[in-house]
This record gives structure tokens, C-alpha cells and sequence, in this order.
């Protein structure tokens, strides 16, 4: 079947009743939690590494967000540190082994906070963000976009949708695979510890129709309490979600896989069956995670003492539930580290933050190859 009698299958199968033929094709494509083993490609923990380099300033702002197509195009995304002014500006860049050439900074006009972001294997772009800076009352939303994803750093985004809420929510992570399954967490939008997530897929770009459709439920589904929460997914529909504990320097993880059930004829499931959620560190918060095919996991975080640490790890063979990490290892070191912001285009990862000691509101970025 090819991508776009796949994809036209997929619009059907979620407004319509799925037929006998229709679920023969679909399924195989599917991890299903009791496959979580099958699903997964590499054995016990590799010896790859991740060195990151020296880091390099490339802007002023906070809250930065980065996403990298599997050709090296970048987008990130941030929102600027002047004060009273939450306007959210871009960059686009092309990764040249380990450094980035950035093109110009460019301002989409749109008041955000905490933005996340993620791009097709097709070059569209998903920015999504909170509303407001404190999680009672916040909304998260997006815009999608449509980039060269073989262009140069000198484009811009071409937008395709104006702000679209999806969810009642705060700090969302956001993240989509190539077979254009779009996975999203956030924190609770009432003031509460809940972490909930969405299922989705963009409804149908070759028709005009950019806007995501929500496949999982009207609502967020809540997996978890907590807070900063971020989500990462690959090309075998497996999933793993890091979250800091509320009120505590605690870390903990979950390992998932995309699932669909037909329970009825014309009733479709769509949902992440996520293992328990278990503690890797007991010093460190503001996590962000990256996966691989292979099922290499690459975890970067704040430590306790505002030191900028990684662990690499492995999704195990023989426990779907389990990651077996390294042990952490220092990044950058400095009297705080804001939120760091890590993708990987499956060859190499780039790291983007701002470091909490300078007033400036200075914006740093390293690369660094996977398994060099």
C-alpha cells in the first residue's frame, strides 16, 4: 500500500466503520503492547555514546524548542526575553555534522509560553505552546506550517493553520513519526498534577485540510501525575515519556507503545499502552527524551545542583516496560540550566537551552553525533 492510499485508509478508519479488508491492511503496521518485544529492533544496550561539544550562543531568548528532519534541516523555536512581550520567533538551520548554520530570526505573531515542536518526514511543521505562564487557566495550542525539509537555513515556514487549541493544558511536549502518528503530553490545565495525553494525525494535507485530528479521545487521556513532561516516539510506534515528580527532584519514565482496539464494527480505539511509571533519578528535573529506531534512548536533564547532565539507555528486550540506562554524565555545568530542548534526526542530536546563570537571556546550542 503506498503512502497515500495509507494515509487516505487512516482518514477513513477514523470517521468511519472499519470494514474486514480495511483492518487486514492496517493492523500489521501497528505495535500492539503484547508485540512491545517483537517491536523491538536492537538487543540489550549498545555502546553508543553521546559526546556533546562545546556550546555555541545563536540568539537571545527562553524557553527554547528544537525539532531535526532525518536530512538535517532544523527548526527551532522560542520565545523572545523582552520584557512584557510573549511573541513567539524562529529559526531555520541545517545541521553540518556538529555545528548548525542558522538563518535569520523571524517573528510569527503569536503572544506563547513554553513552546514545543516537531516536524514530518514531509516538512510539516507542528509549533505548539501554553497560553498563559502558570498552569490554572492555561489552553495549549498549535499552528502547522510547511517547510523545504531539503532546503537551506534561508527559508521561512510557510504557515498553514492560524492557532488551533487542542487541549486545556500547560508545558506540552509534542511529537510525530513517519508513519504521521502524532503524540502529545501536556501538564493540567486546572491547576492540577495531572499529566494527560492526545493521539492524532494531520487530517489531509493533500487535500488542503492541515489541521490535526484528535484520534485518542474528545479530551486528554490523564496516564500520570506530575510535571515537565516530555514525549518522544519512533518509527515503530514505541514511545517513551520522562516527567519530574511534583514538589520533588525526581524523575521517572514510562515506556509505551501506540495501540488501536475494534471493539465494535463502527468503534475505534486509538491510545498509548504505557508500562508503570518508574524512577531513573533521584536529583534532577526538567527532562527531555529522544528515540530511536533501534530503541536507543537519549535523556538529557537539570541535576540538583544546576548542573546540565545526559544519560543514554536502551529499551530493553526483555521487559517491555523497562529502559536500561547508563549512568549520567555531565553536559555543562553552571548555576542552573532552563529547560533544555534535544532532538535527534536518528545520526545526531542537537541540544538547545538557555543557561540560568546570565541575565541576558542568552540562547546556546550543541550537536553531537550518535554512536561516534
Amino acid at each position: 500500500m503506498n503512502n497515500t492510499s495509507f494515509h487516505s485508509w487512516r482518514l477513513a478508519l477514523g470517521l468511519l466503520s472499519a470494514s474486514a479488508l480495511a483492518v487486514y491492511f492496517y493492523i500489521p503496521s501497528i505495535a500492539y503492547a503484547g508485540d512491545a518485544n517483537s517491536m523491538h529492533a536492537a538487543g540489550e544496550p549498545t555502546n553508543c555514546n553521546v559526546q556533546f561539544g562545546p556550546f555555541t550562543k545563536y540568539d537571545q531568548g527562553i524557553d527554547p524548542a528544537i525539532a531535526v528532519h532525518p536530512s538535517g534541516l532544523i527548526v527551532e523555536f522560542h520565545q523572545t526575553n523582552a520584557p512584557g512581550d510573549y511573541s513567539l520567533w524562529y529559526h531555520v538551520g541545517t545541521l553540518n555534522g556538529t555545528s548548525v548554520t542558522w538563518g535569520e530570526s523571524q517573528r510569527l505573531n503569536v503572544s506563547v509560553h513554553r513552546p514545543a515542536a516537531a516536524i514530518s518526514k514531509d516538512g510539516y511543521v507542528i509549533v505548539s505552546y501554553s497560553t498563559i505562564n502558570h498552569k490554572n487557566g492555561s489552553f495549549v495550542r498549535y499552528r502547522v506550517g510547511k517547510i523545504d525539509p531539503y532546503g537551506g537555513h534561508n527559508q521561512s515556514i510557510s504557515w498553514k493553520t492560524d492557532s488551533l487549541e487542542w487541549d486545556a493544558g500547560f508545558h506540552s511536549s509534542i511529537a510525530i513519526n513517519d508513519n504521521g502518528i502524532i503524540v502529545g503530553v501536556h501538564e493540567s490545565g486546572t491547576g492540577g498534577t495531572g499529566l494527560y495525553y492526545r493521539i492524532g494525525h494531520l487530517r489531509n494535507p493533500a487535500g488542503g485540510d492541515y489541521t490535526i485530528q484528535w484520534d485518542s479521545a474528545q479530551w486528554g487521556i490523564k496516564y500520570d501525575d506530575g510535571i515537565n513532561p516530555h514525549i518522544a516516539i519512533n518509527n515503530l510506534n514505541q514511545v517513551v515519556e520522562v516527567h519530574q515528580v511534583t514538589g520533588e527532584s525526581l524523575l521517572h519514565y514510562r515506556r509505551g507503545v501506540f495501540n488501536i482496539t475494534i471493539p465494535y464494527p463502527d468503534e475505534v480505539n486509538y491510545y498509548i499502552q504505557f508500562g508503570p511509571s518508574k524512577r531513573y533519578d533521584n536529583y534532577a528535573e526538567q527532562p527531555a527524551v529522544a528515540l530511536l529506531d533501534n530503541g536507543f534512548v537519549l535523556e538529557v536533564h537539570q541535576a540538583y545542583s544546576g548542573v546540565l547532565r545526559s544519560r543514554t539507555g536502551s529499551l530493553s528486550s526483555y521487559s517491555p516496560e523497562e529502559i536500561q540506562w547508563s549512568a549520567p554524565v555531565e553536559v555543562l555545568g553552571g548555576s542552573g540550566i532552563n529547560y533544555p530542548a534535544l532532538a535527534t534526526n536518528g545520526t545526531h542530536a542537537v541540544l538547545a537551552l538557555k543557561p540560568g546563570q546570565f541575565s541576558t537571556g542568552d540562547l546556546w546550542y550543541s550537536a553531537a553525533g550518535i554512536c561516534d
